[in-house]
């Protein structure tokens, strides 16, 4: 009988650690990149590395941030195109909505701001 109740204390214990739909979906909206690209699926994407770095070069600063969203073909160009929340300055509180396209080149990924 022991065995059998610690059995059932044990599953309701780990189903109990599950997030709900709600929590994944507040996740999410908080962090996009948690989120597969599954639009995304047979394009090149940048990874989250690749594309501060591309950025921070674009913007010619060290100190921006980026957090990549969804992301599809470039409907202007060459590569890519992803929502982005992004800041310019570490000590800036808010982040900005955007869109940044990204193309591989010669010399690595290239970014430009759409908007």
């Amino acid at each position: 009988m022991a065995a059998a109740s610690g059995t059932l204390v044990g599953i309701g214990g780990t189903l109990a650690f599950y997030p709900t739909q709600d929590q994944l979906s507040a996740a999410i909206a908080s962090e996009p990149a948690l989120c597969a690209n599954l639009a995304a699926a047979g394009l090149e994407i940048p990874s989250p590395a690749e594309a501060l770095e591309a950025f921070r070069r674009a913007k010619n600063t060290d100190q921006a941030t980026l957090r990549i969203g969804e992301c599809s073909k470039n409907a202007v160009g060459p590569g890519v195109q992803c929502t982005v929340k992004y800041k310019l300055r570490t000590a800036w509180k808010d982040e900005g909505d955007g869109v940044v396209a990204f193309s591989r080149g010669p010399d690595g990924w290239q970014a430009v701001q759409l908007q």
